[in-house]
Parts: C-alpha cells; sequence; structure tokens
C-alpha cells in the first residue's frame, strides 16, 4: 500500500490528540513517507518520524508550563497564559526579562527527542516556521537542518510572541502558524499527494485552499474542538481525554467507527438509522451531548440508550425544578410566556425513541 504524508497542526497542550490519532493509526498499519508540522505539530512530528511513540506518550505525560518556560506563578494558570486578559503582567514579565525565558523548552525536548533516529529514519520530515529578520516563513526539510540544530528549529516553530528569542543562529523567529497552520503545501510542491492532515486548530479548515486541491486527502479533527481544552492546560485529566479522543476519531475516520458527536461500531450504527431514522438519531447524539452522557465511549444501540435516557430524566428534573423557581419570581410568568414563542420541539423525535426506552 501505498504510504501518505502526515500533516500536524500547531495547538500547544491540544497536540496529546495528535498522539491518539498516531496510536490509531499504528493500530491500522498507516505508514507515512513524509511528515510536516507546525509548532508542537512539529514536536509530535519528530516522534512520529522517529517511530518513538514510546517516548512521546513519556513526553506527554510530564510535560508541564514549568518544563517549558520560567515565569512567574500567576501566570501558570493554563487559562490565563498568554491571554489577552492577562497581557499587562505579561508585559511587566516581558518588560522585566526581556521576555519569558522558554530555555527549560529546548532541555525538556533533548531529553526525549533523537535527532539522530529522525535523520536515520528514512521519513522526509519537514516544519514551517516564521522569520522576523525577513519577515518571510521558512519551509524547511531534515535534510537542510545543520546536524545538532534540530531542537532548535523546533523552537522557532513553536515560538509564541513575548518569549525571549529561541531558535538557531540567533536569528528571531514566530510560531509558523501565523503563517500556515496546515502545511499541506510543503508536502504537495514536494510530490506528496496521498496526505493524512490531522487539525487541532481553533479555527476550522486549512491555511491554503489551494494546497489541498486533486489531493487524496484523509481530515481528521474534533467535532468540537473545544472539548480538547485550553492549549496551555496539561493536567493528567486532559491528556486522557485528548488522546483517548484522537484515538476514537481516527479510527471513525478510517471507517472503523460510525457517529458523530458520540461513537458507535458501524454496523450498530447503521441499525439506528434504519430503525429510528437519519434525523432522530442525529437528535439523540445532539440530545446526549446536552444532557452530559460520557462522549468517549464506544456504544452499543442500548448501552447508548439506556445511559441517555437515565441522563435526560436527569435534566428533566432539574429543568422543572428551574421552571418553579422562575415562577416564584414575579417576573416569573412573562419569562414563562415568552419562552413559549420560537418553540419548536428540537428533540421530538429523539423524545419519541427515548419513551419506548425502560430504564
Amino acid at each position: 500500500m501505498e504510504k501518505y504524508g502526515l500533516v500536524l497542526a500547531g495547538g500547544g497542550g491540544k497536540g496529546a490528540y495528535q498522539l491518539g490519532a498516531w496510536k490509531a493509526m499504528r493500530e491500522l498499519g498507516v505508514e507515512f513517507s513524509a511528515v510536516t508540522g507546525v509548532s508542537v505539530g512539529s514536536i509530535n512530528g519528530a516522534f512520529i518520524a522517529s517511530d518513538c511513540f514510546d517516548a512521546a506518550v513519556e513526553f506527554w505525560k510530564t510535560a508541564s508550563v514549568d518544563k517549558g518556560v520560567n515565569i512567574t506563578q500567576e501566570l501558570k494558570d493554563p487559562e490565563k497564559l498568554f491571554s489577552f486578559k492577562n497581557l499587562p503582567a505579561l508585559f511587566k514579565e516581558v518588560i522585566k526579562n526581556g521576555g519569558i525565558d522558554a530555555s527549560p523548552t529546548g532541555d525538556f525536548l533533548r531529553e526525549y527527542i533523537d535527532e539522530d533516529k529522525v535523520r536515520k529514519s528514512g521519513i522526509d520530515f519537514g516544519m514551517v516556521t516564521f522569520m522576523l529578520s525577513e519577515f518571510s516563513p521558512l519551509e524547511i526539510f531534515i535534510k537542510d537542518i545543520p546536524e545538532g540544530k534540530l531542537i532548535d528549529y523546533l523552537l522557532a516553530s513553536s515560538k509564541v510572541p513575548g518569549v525571549s528569542k529561541i531558535g538557531p543562529d540567533d536569528e528571531r523567529y514566530l510560531d509558523g502558524g501565523v503563517y500556515d497552520n496546515a502545511p499541506i503545501g510543503l508536502l504537495r510542491k514536494n510530490g506528496y499527494n496521498r496526505i493524512v492532515f490531522v487539525d487541532i486548530s481553533v479555527r476550522k479548515g486549512f491555511g491554503h485552499r489551494n494546497d489541498f486541491s486533486g489531493a487524496d486527502l484523509i481530515y481528521i479533527r474534533p467535532y468540537d474542538v473545544e472539548k480538547l481544552g485550553a492549549a496551555f492546560d496539561f493536567s493528567e485529566e486532559m491528556f486522557e481525554r485528548r488522546i483517548r479522543m484522537g484515538y476514537l476519531d481516527t479510527r471513525r475516520v478510517f471507517g472503523f467507527l460510525s457517529g458523530r458527536r458520540f461513537y458507535f461500531e458501524k454496523d450498530v450504527f447503521r441499525e439506528m438509522v434504519v430503525q429510528f431514522g437519519a434525523d432522530a438519531v442525529e437528535q439523540l447524539e445532539e440530545l446526549a451531548e446536552l444532557t452530559g452522557v460520557d462522549d468517549l465511549k464506544v456504544y452499543d444501540k442500548e448501552g447508548f440508550l439506556e445511559e441517555l435516557k437515565v441522563k435526560y430524566l436527569e435534566y428533566q428534573k432539574e429543568q422543572e425544578l428551574k421552571e418553579v423557581e422562575t415562577d416564584q419570581k414575579f417576573y416569573g410568568p412573562i419569562i414563562k410566556k415568552l419562552s413559549q414563542f420560537g418553540s419548536d420541539d428540537k428533540f421530538a423525535l429523539a423524545e419519541a425513541v427515548l419513551n419506548d426506552i425502560v430504564v
């Protein structure tokens, strides 16, 4: 079977999703002749090119803000780090130290990435960064990176604004995602047309749409990327969620699972569509998401419907309590009356299915 070229988008800690996707593709026997990445995608790409899965898992399990930057404690909250609302504190840090010190990232990467293995893998490995001195992107493959400089270029591809000067030859760089967070073109221009793209970008889609016209493209992305959490959240819980989601999404994309928001065996999902209709199944999945059904399991029909029915009954009770509380307020009748306008029984088909379920 012809091997694929692999493209990995950037997205900070959300990159653990790509590790889950890689795990699934290893099990399915999907192989790569080339890998390109941006930012954390370039770091994951180095692991994949050198086929060091166990090292990648260990890297992600131990990753943390502390191991990436030297920064004051108040800025280490993953919801605040590099956020707009935290700009005053970040600016103070940059002025005080001449930029946020990211030297720990280089030391951390050198613990886990074996440059020699990447070079000897036989896989074309490339990345994208942005050179501020030239104000232009740098798209580069491992064969053009000087010996011993791979980590420097990975740092350059991952550099966010405000971080002190990191990268090769004392040049100033920015995260390659400012130019293209989907470096499909780097593969296409080098003759690779059979491509798997694992996208963790906040904004769905590709940087340069002309780069994938006519390509044999497999696109892997969460149904809701917001469920991957904050880019700088490296908690164990989020790591497990991301890797599981990447694994299941990849099996779904390659045709081994079905569903949109949830995961089902193919035959199970087909049976549900035949029995209830496609619109009802879509409503069931949407209602399951609304009511908090576990979205990282592979379901059979009975298990899914029973779990949804339990959650739905709980949800109904909560709504009834809210209505009682609202009615007790002087403006309650007005709100209740207004809420009736535009009501279209959004989950009517799903509710009809659940009414026949006994739990």
